[in-house]
């Protein structure tokens, strides 16, 4: 059964005549039948099409499909979606097209009570964490539990060479609280790292209450690299995404992996935060639990249904915890929350082209809403262009648009300067940090800019790079990305 918005699923509006629905759906499977679109994601959305098909063409059925539908109040989630370009010009070769996409709650949230949260909190305390980074964990965690709601539910694991579970999965009353905090003080630093063991032993005490109407998630914190099990984690984070858990990472000073913590959380919608100082720890767990506790759309996916010979180039979240995602037919998410959009932005690569309209893209936007009980809420947009033999001079892209791809292409270019650096092209490299630089500056953040230029003329210099400057380079332009809220007004004629 289709549950969500029957008509967007054929692309048609509510009035739609039942000849619109013939024709819709006829457009619809000629580009989803599994003798054109071979992917597995195909196949399933033409049985979604028949489906939505068999229930609007019969009067009956509709009528009581759109009786249901009003009295739920509608779709419970917005998408729109704006264009690099919304015309092409007609080519022999390949183009790139970019999309940013908006994704709000639809409905009005009234007194729409907020999801109880379901975290697990899991600290590396091998040797490197002794001292005050430890301490300052310590304490943030311990503010983090007075933070805590009645109807939350919390646990604390803390690892090294085994996990030990310091506080088992409970609810926060006061008592509860004062004897988990005095459990936390007696944390201390030995031992290596080994983060499968405290991942395990986090997942498993979020099982313990585990439900479609929480808001389920793991927050890392770690200084340090695990080190023969990455892919044991990779897969773990797999199967918690699989059951709709999300991961976030706290990297704290600059030893741990940068590139496996970013992989380890983007499986799960999730993202990772570099902390360069302990004192900032308090900050990060406060905003954190603040976003848990404001979501509204829990466990968003985003299927990306591609059209012939389109390719999806990359994907990255924009707005409002900035980060990489996976590109595979389903994007994860993460949660929407009540009051921020969630933006995506999406490159895309086009195949020559003939004059016309052209379907691209279909994005199949799926949620659990907890505060209304709905799972698996569904709503659909498509992405077509129109191809043009003459086009000149090409439309200018939304000024959002602009925005967002002038902040994420800063990120891009350190990101470029370290491939450089591994292939051994530190010339290269420098450049790219210098460049970097530049327009760190023009755009107001002479301080990112200082730490990029020096470390363009460390690599001249001295051939090195300093670890701690590298991810305050990547951190800090990915902190950049993020678009306020003012300037998601997308214009609907553009889109």
């Amino acid at each position: 059964m289709v549950i969500g918005n029957l008509y967007s699923l054929l692309g048609i509006s509510p009035n739609a005549s039942a000849e619109d629905i013939k024709i819709a759906y006829l457009g619809a499977t000629r580009r989803f039948h599994p003798d054109v679109n071979k992917s597995a994601a195909a196949a399933e959305e033409f049985r979604l099409i028949t489906e939505a098909h068999a229930t609007l063409s019969d009067p009956a059925q509709r009528a009581r499909y759109d009786a249901q539908f009003k009295e739920q109040g509608g779709s419970a989630l917005a998408l729109r979606c704006a264009l690099s370009r919304g015309r092409v010009p007609a080519l022999d070769e390949p183009q790139v097209l970019y999309a940013l996409v908006e994704i709000r709650p639809a409905l009005s949230l009234g007194n729409l009570p907020p999801p109880p949260v379901n975290l697990a909190v899991v600290i590396d305390r091998s040797t490197s964490m002794q001292g005050e980074r430890l301490n300052q964990v310590k304490e943030a965690v311990m503010q983090l539990i007075d933070s805590l709601r009645p109807n939350d539910t919390c646990s604390i694991i803390t690892f090294s060479d085994k996990a030990e579970v310091i506080l088992s999965a409970q609810t926060g009353s006061p008592e509860q609280k004062q004897l988990a905090k005095a459990k936390v003080s007696t944390i201390n630093a030995h031992g290596g790292t080994e983060m499968l063991c405290g991942l395990l032993a986090g997942l498993f005490e979020l099982h313990s209450h585990l439900s479609p109407s929480t808001v389920n998630h793991l927050m890392l914190l770690t200084d340090g690299r695990t080190y023969g099990d990455e892919n044991d984690c990779l897969l773990l984070a797999a199967l918690a995404a699989a059951d709709g858990i999300s991961l976030s990472g706290l990297g704290i000073g600059e030893e741990w992996n940068d590139k496996f913590l970013d992989e380890l959380t983007s499986l799960t919608g999730g993202t990772t935060e570099y902390i360069s100082s302990p004192e900032q720890i308090h900050e990060f767990l406060q905003n954190k639990v603040r976003s848990l506790g404001a979501a509204f759309g829990e466990r968003l996916t985003l299927r990306v249904l591609l059209d012939q010979d389109v390719q999806l180039l990359e994907a990255f979240k924009i707005s409002p915890e900035p980060g990489p995602l996976e590109t595979d037919e389903t994007v994860r998410l993460g949660s929407l929350l009540r009051d921020r959009p969630l933006v995506v932005l999406l490159k895309f690569r086009l195949p020559r082209l003939p004059e016309g309209v052209r379907p691209i893209a279909r994005l199949a936007l799926y949620g659990d809403i907890p505060g209304l009980g709905r799972k698996d809420e569904r709503i659909t947009y498509d992405i077509a262009v129109a191809t043009v033999a003459n086009l000149e001079p090409p439309p200018p892209p939304p000024q959002v648009l602009i925005d967002a791809l002038s902040k994420y292409s800063q990120h891009k270019l350190q990101e470029r300067a370290w491939q450089q650096v591994e292939a051994g092209n530190l010339a290269g490299a420098s450049r790219l940090l210098s460049t970097l630089s530049t327009r760190l500056l023009a755009s107001g953040q002479p301080e990112l800019a200082k730490v990029a230029i020096t470390e363009a003329k460390r690599l001249e210099q001295q051939q090195t790079i300093s670890e701690e400057s590298k991810k305050r380079i990547k951190y800090g332009t990915r902190a950049l990305i993020p678009l306020r809220v003012q300037d998601l007004n997308l214009d609907p004629t553009r889109l």
